[in-house]
Parts: structure tokens; C-alpha cells; sequence
């Protein structure tokens, strides 16, 4: 028996199935019994537990291995169900040990007692677990993981089903993640058409449409799965013609466990999401289309969306104008007021010298807001000329040692000259503002595509998500610059390890134009 015994451990091991496990599980566990209730004790204390009869009672379960492992685990699914009794087990046998051990030394109760009040307390635990799962389940969608690897297959799948752009292509993607998770084989997606109450089903034989309830089709909602006879329906879709709904032919042999009703319900509401937002983007992408087809017609959320951000735009100008140089201006009119006032004019002289100094710094930052908005230099003496005045501009006001270089480009587009000021001109700034930083590394870069932009700072770096959430360093409007041309921005930074800014845009790249 030890040889025999042996060989089924070792092949286990080896292969690693589950019929094996089922199989060595089911011998040794009835001998435990006999073992600990009869046999240790009367060889160590002369005295049993329970009688050699009622623990071979349990040798009776041997048999039941050999049925389980020649059926398929689809049937009773031991595999499943094993695994459920081994949790409750673990939690359950534990502490009605503990407290097995507490009776024993706080009591004088006899081992037979103790012995009845375990086994109570233990299989008491074991029904508890049982009916909080199943509340936990039915109350708040919570259940234990078996396998432990069902949220790692729900991302893969939602990041699989995500990277389609078309709603037929995301469902036929959609039915192969079920099929694969699930190890199904009879999927496909059901279309039910309310106006004229026809039910199409793809990948199926037609006989299977007597079997489809009609007015079940009607009462399924978001996130509903309801099985029938033949199959599993469950809601997809919805939209103001039709219902898309998943159908999975189990015929009659394949129950789908809690787990992958669960794992099948939350894909649900995803792929749902998923729909909608393509709907939107191909709704969107038609509009456009039309839009170059029919000539000079314009969007009208289009032109909307413009001009709020104009509208945003001024206003944050405005702001700003209003908080430096219009507080700069109102002081110089108040200085001068009491000028005109002052009946003591020997120190006329000495406060128009202040004035006057006062009239040419708010004058300097208003030329300074003039190049911001429209860099004077870019026009006439083109890029790198205007680079160069901004880079001895932040010099003046900076702290730090800033190391340039600045290949000349000869773009077609000139619009790439504006946006490459634009991003040198918030690159530097936030170098000012934020980073804290002792030495600043900006270089651009001529490739054979187009150019490039490297940034660098030793300074104080911050957090990603926060930088990202707060956008308070204006890396949203770098990267929404970049994007416009096709271009990829690249960002990394750590608290305490300064920031690096990559920034690559081809010039000849064009994405290709969306066809239906």
C-alpha cells in the first residue's frame, strides 16, 4: 500500500492533474479518522476517542474517488468544490482547535466532551462560512477566488477587448475572451430587433431559434444572466432599435460556476461601456468625414468647443493681467496724484525719479507678456534667434546653471516653429517656478523626420499621478502641443530625483484617414 501510494503522490507531482489529487485525497483522508480518533489514542493513552466501527465508517468514501475521477470536471466540478471545502477547512479547523486547546486547559471536561464540542464548533464554522459566502455573493457580488487568478484574466481581457475601434470587431473579439475563459465552444451574439421583433443569431444553427424565449429577451437588463434550458443569455447591449445579447449553447452538460458568472457579469458591464464610447468615437469620426466631403461646412459643437477655450483662454489672460500690471498702473496713478497734490516740492523730483522707474518695470512686463503671446523675433529673424533671446531671458531671473544646445531646423511647417517656442517656453518656466533644480539641460535635436526635445533637471522631481491629477506645471497643454502634430511626449520623474522630458514629432507622419 505505501508503494502503490507512493506512485500516485509522485505522479501527481509530476503531472500535476486533478483527478490525481481527487484521487490521493479521497484514500488518505478517510484513514484520518481511524488514525487520530482511534488508533493514536489507544496506542498512546490506551483510550479511544471513537470506536474502530464508526471510524471505519468513513472508509466508505474511497469508492466515490473512482466515479469522480472518470467524470468529466464539468459535470460535478471536484476541482471547484474541493478547493471551496479547503478554505472553509483552514479558517474553521483552526479556531475550533484554539478553542479545543482552551476547554482542555480551563475545564475539567472529559476528552470525549471536548471531542464533541470540537467537532460541533468545526462543522458549525464550516456551514457559517458557507451562508456568508453565499450572502456576500448575492448581496455585494464578493466572492472567493478558487484559482486566485480571475482578476488577472478580467484585465487582460478588458485591455484585449479595449484596443478594438469598431463595435463589430470589439464583439467578435468579445466572444473569443468567453470562449477562451470560459472553455466554451457554442458562443455568439444574439441581435433582437424591437420594431420588427426578429431575432438574429451569428455562428449558430437556426434550429437552436425555436428554443429562444421571446419575452425573455425583452425582460433582460445591464448585467443579467439568465439560464434556460439550452443556453445562457446574457445582456450585452442596447440601443434605441435593437438588444445585443450573449447566447451560450451549454446543451445541457455545461453549469458555468459562480466565479465565471461573476468574472462574465462584470466583463459585461465593461464591454457595455465599451460600446457606447465606440458608438460615440465612430458617430464623431462619420461627422468629420461628412464634414471634408461636404466642403466648407462647419461643426457646430466643433466651432462651441473653440471658442470656449478662446473664451478660457482670455479670460486667464485677463487674470493675470489684471493681478500684475493693472495693480502696477493703478499704484502709478495714485503716486502721481499725490504728486499733483504735494505742497512740498523739493521732493517732487525724487518721487517722479521713483515713478518714473516704476512706469518702465511695468512697461518691460507688459513687452514681456507681448513676446509671450507672439514672439517678435520667431517671424523676422526666425527660430533660433527667438530661442536665444528667451533662453538669456530666463537667465537673467535664474538660480540655476542652464546648459543649451540648438540645432537649426528647416521645418515645412511653420507652425512646428511656434510650437517648439511654445513648449521651450513652459519647459523653462516651470524650471523657474518648480524646480528647485541646480543644473537645467534643455537640447534640441534635428532628426532625419523631424526633431526632437531633451529636458533634464536635478531638482526636487514630484510624483507622477499627482503631477498628472494637478497639472499645475502645464504638462497636460505640452503634451495636447504634441499630440496636435502626432508627436510623442514622454515624462519621468521621482520625488527627489528631478524630471526628464522627451519629446519626438516626425514631421512627414500623418495618420491615415478613417475609412468605414
Amino acid at each position: 500500500m505505501l508503494v502503490i501510494l507512493g506512485i500516485i503522490i509522485v505522479g501527481y507531482f509530476k503531472y500535476k492533474t486533478p483527478q490525481l489529487k481527487i484521487l490521493i485525497s479521497s484514500i488518505i483522508i478517510p484513514f484520518l479518522p481511524f488514525l487520530f480518533l482511534y488508533a493514536l489514542p489507544q496506542i498512546l493513552f490506551n483510550k479511544q476517542l471513537l470506536s474502530a466501527d464508526i471510524c471505519s465508517l468513513f472508509l466508505m468514501l474511497i469508492p466515490f474517488s473512482f466515479i469522480f475521477t472518470q467524470l468529466t470536471e464539468r459535470i460535478f466540478d471536484m476541482e471547484y468544490y474541493i478547493s471551496r471545502l479547503r478554505y472553509y477547512f483552514n479558517f474553521s479547523f483552526v479556531f475550533a482547535l484554539w478553542l479545543l486547546l482552551g476547554l482542555y486547559f480551563l475545564t475539567d471536561l472529559p476528552m470525549a466532551r471536548l471531542t464533541e464540542i470540537f467537532f460541533f464548533s468545526f462543522l458549525s464554522l464550516m456551514a457559517l462560512f458557507y451562508i456568508k459566502e453565499r450572502i456576500d455573493y448575492g448581496k455585494r457580488k464578493i466572492l472567493f477566488s478558487t484559482k486566485g487568478d480571475y482578476i488577472h484574466h478580467l484585465y487582460t481581457t478588458i485591455d484585449s477587448i479595449g484596443r478594438v475601434v469598431k463595435i463589430e470587431d470589439l464583439l467578435a473579439r468579445f466572444v473569443q475572451e468567453v470562449v477562451l475563459q470560459l472553455e466554451v465552444e457554442n458562443v455568439s451574439i444574439l441581435t433582437y430587433d424591437f420594431h420588427t421583433h426578429r431575432v438574429t443569431l451569428t455562428d449558430q444553427s437556426q434550429t437552436y431559434m425555436q428554443y429562444i424565449d421571446e419575452a425573455l429577451l425583452e425582460r433582460l437588463n445591464l448585467g443579467d444572466i439568465q439560464k434556460t434550458d439550452y443556453f445562457y443569455l446574457a445582456f450585452i447591449h442596447q440601443d434605441a432599435h435593437s438588444k445585443r445579447i450573449l447566447v451560450i449553447d451549454h446543451r445541457q452538460s455545461i453549469y458555468l460556476k459562480d466565479e465565471e458568472l461573476l468574472w462574465l457579469e462584470l466583463l459585461l458591464l465593461y464591454v457595455n461601456n465599451f460600446i457606447e464610447n465606440t458608438k460615440m468615437v465612430e458617430d464623431l469620426l462619420q461627422q468629420l468625414k461628412h464634414m471634408k466631403t461636404a466642403g466648407n461646412q462647419e461643426l457646430s459643437w466643433l466651432n462651441k468647443l473653440l471658442w470656449l477655450r478662446f473664451e478660457e483662454e482670455k479670460y486667464q489672460l485677463a487674470q493675470e493681467l489684471h493681478d500684475t500690471i493693472l495693480q502696477e498702473q493703478l499704484h502709478i496713478a495714485r503716486e502721481v496724484d499725490a504728486l499733483i497734490h504735494a505742497k512740498d516740492t523739493k521732493a517732487i523730483t525724487s518721487q517722479l525719479v521713483k515713478v518714473h522707474e516704476q512706469m518702465v518695470i511695468s512697461l518691460n512686463d507688459l513687452r514681456g507678456y507681448c513676446e509671450s503671446l507672439k514672439p517678435p523675433l520667431l517671424d523676422t529673424l526666425g527660430l533660433n534667434a527667438a530661442l536665444e533671446k528667451l533662453v538669456q531671458k530666463i537667465n537673467k531671473r535664474a538660480d540655476f546653471l542652464l546648459i543649451y544646445t540648438m540645432d537649426r531646423l528647416y521645418l515645412e511647417d511653420e507652425r512646428l516653429n511656434l510650437m517648439i517656442y511654445r513648449l521651450f517656453q513652459e519647459l523653462l518656466n516651470n524650471a523657474l517656478k518648480h524646480a528647485c533644480a541646480d543644473t537645467v539641460e534643455v537640447h534640441l535635436l534635428s532628426t532625419d523626420e523631424g526633431f526632437e526635445i531633451l529636458y533634464t533637471d536635478d531638482g526636487i522631481g514630484c510624483n507622477m499621478d499627482d503631477l498628472l491629477r494637478a497639472d499645475s506645471m502645464g504638462i497636460r497643454g505640452m503634451q495636447e502641443r504634441v499630440q496636435a502634430f502626432n508627436g510623442k511626449f514622454t515624462l519621468d520623474t521621482k520625488v527627489g530625483e528631478g524630471m526628464t522630458i522627451h519629446i519626438r514629432v516626425s514631421e512627414g507622419y500623418h495618420p491615415q484617414a478613417y475609412t468605414s
